[in-house]
C-alpha cells in the first residue's frame, strides 16, 4: 500500500509542469475562437449552396424555356413535366427521321450510279470510306481540295 502511494505522489510530481502551462482563460479564449471560425465556415457553405442553388434554378428556368421554345404552340399551358416528355418525344422523332434519312442517303451511294460517283471522285468506295481513320481521312480531304479546289 505504501509503494502504491508513494507511486501517486510521484506521479503528481511529475505531472505538476504539464499542469503549471496550462491557462484555463487561454484554453477558453482559443475554444470561442475556433468556434466563431467554424461558424464563419458553416455560414460560407450556406452561402455557397445557395448560390449553386440559385445557378441550378436558372439554369432549369433556361432549360425549360428553350424546350417550350422549341415545342412552340405545343408547350402552351403545359406542366413542366408534359413539356419535358414532349421534348423527349420530339426529340426521339428527329433523331430516327434523321437516322432514316442517312441510311437512305448511305444506301443511294453504295450501289448504282450513287457508288460510281462516289469512287470516280474519291477513288474509294463508301464502305473503304467509313472505314478509313482520322488520318487517312485528314489526307484524302487535303488531297480532294488540291484536286477540284474549296
Amino acid at each position: 500500500m505504501k509503494r502504491f502511494f508513494i507511486l501517486i505522489f510521484l506521479s503528481a510530481i511529475g505531472a505538476a509542469p504539464a499542469w503549471a502551462d496550462w491557462d484555463p482563460e487561454l484554453e477558453a479564449r482559443e475554444q470561442a475562437e475556433r468556434a466563431a471560425a467554424q461558424r464563419v465556415e458553416q455560414e460560407k457553405q450556406r452561402e455557397m449552396q445557395k448560390i449553386r442553388s440559385e445557378a441550378e434554378a436558372k439554369a432549369n428556368k433556361a432549360s425549360m424555356d428553350s424546350k417550350r421554345q422549341t415545342l412552340g404552340a405545343a408547350a402552351n399551358g403545359k406542366s413542366d413535366a408534359e413539356v419535358n416528355r414532349l421534348y423527349d418525344a420530339k426529340i426521339k422523332q428527329t433523331t430516327e427521321e434523321a437516322n432514316r434519312v442517312a441510311q437512305e442517303a448511305r444506301s443511294a451511294l453504295s450501289q448504282g450510279q450513287g457508288a460510281a460517283a462516289v469512287k470516280r471522285v474519291t477513288g474509294k468506295t463508301l464502305q473503304e470510306l467509313e472505314n478509313m481513320s482520322d488520318q487517312e481521312a485528314d489526307a484524302l480531304a487535303r488531297e480532294m481540295e488540291k484536286k477540284y479546289g474549296q
